[in-house]
């Protein structure tokens, strides 16, 4: 059996004391019953029948205000556990107040042949940071904005390797949010980082969040358990401060994977391989961007 809330046995306590309180009122109207019957005329001393809906209304508004803080406190429960254990109430709540407001820097970028997210890099020229291989097919682009502006694009550069995975393309659209640069050299083990996205089965302009797990050199990747899927390729990769730090590219799997040749063992399931984000440092895309507007 499930064990009751502090809602419900507050809940259920009152009712009880509702309840005795409305038998003092039948007492008071002589109603039928054994305790009406020991007496032929009203106590001076027991109230009256006005007086115990007053008092019965005034518990009423009591009990209401409890149940309604002990609501308040449940679902801040619910909200800490929400946020994972790995991330303290403070830490989290600073990263989504960040990541709100840099929702208005996030595009949805869509060609004829393929789609996924952007962020405004520079909201006066019109330039917004993609995947390359979002825009490698397409030489044009609409871009969609948080509060349902569309515009055009035309691709600037892209790297036709997709080594790095980055392109930029320039919109007409006006009034745009731009992120503000930060540095990927400054990263240590385990701090925060968020990302925005068009996660296809997700929906548009959702926030995630994880940690920075390390730096790949050979393949030029910053490594993190921040949650993506398809359509989040493009996307920014920033600080809880709200300084970008890297574009996601996708995901990749990290860690040898274990033979389990002849084992004894019967699995249920196979371990998983811990997959991580990739995406490539914004040191990297500055030294594209200066090469494409040259």
């Amino acid at each position: 059996m499930a064990r009751p809330s502090r809602r419900n046995v507050l809940t259920a306590g009152s009712t009880g004391l509702l309840v005795g309180l409305a038998g003092c009122a039948s007492l008071g109207d002589g109603n039928s019953g054994r305790n009406a019957t020991t007496t032929s005329e009203s106590d001076p001393e027991e109230p009256s029948r006005a007086e115990l809906v007053a008092r019965i209304e005034t518990l009423e508004e009591t009990i209401a205000a409890k149940n309604e803080r002990i609501e308040e406190l449940e679902d801040r429960n619910e909200t800490d556990s929400a946020t994972s254990p790995e991330f303290s109430r403070d830490v989290f709540e600073r990263a989504k107040t960040t990541a709100r407001n840099a929702r208005s820097a996030v595009v949805t970028v869509r060609g004829a042949s393929s789609g996924g997210t952007g962020w405004v890099l520079d909201a006066e020229k019109g330039h917004v940071v993609t995947n390359a291989h979002v825009a490698i097919n397409d030489e044009s682009f609409t871009i969609g904005t948080f509060d349902g502006k569309t515009g055009t694009a035309t691709r600037v550069g892209y790297h036709r390797e997709m080594r790095p995975d980055l392109a930029l393309v320039q919109t007409d659209l006006d009034g745009l949010s731009e992120f503000s640069i930060g540095d990927e050299s400054t990263l240590r083990a385990g701090d925060p980082l968020l990302t925005i996205g068009h996660p296809g089965r997700y929906g548009d302009w959702v926030m995630s969040i994880g940690r920075y797990d390390s730096y790949r050199s050979v393949s030029d990747w910053i490594l993190s358990t921040v949650p993506t899927s398809q359509g989040n390729s493009g996307g920014p990769l920033f600080t809880p401060d709200g300084d970008v730090v890297g574009v996601i590219s996708g995901t990749t799997r990290s860690g040898e994977t274990e033979d389990y040749s002849k084992s004894n063992e019967l699995y249920a399931e196979f371990p998983e391989i811990r997959e991580l984000t990739t995406g490539n440092p914004v040191t990297t895309l500055m030294d594209s961007v200066n090469e494409w507007l040259e």
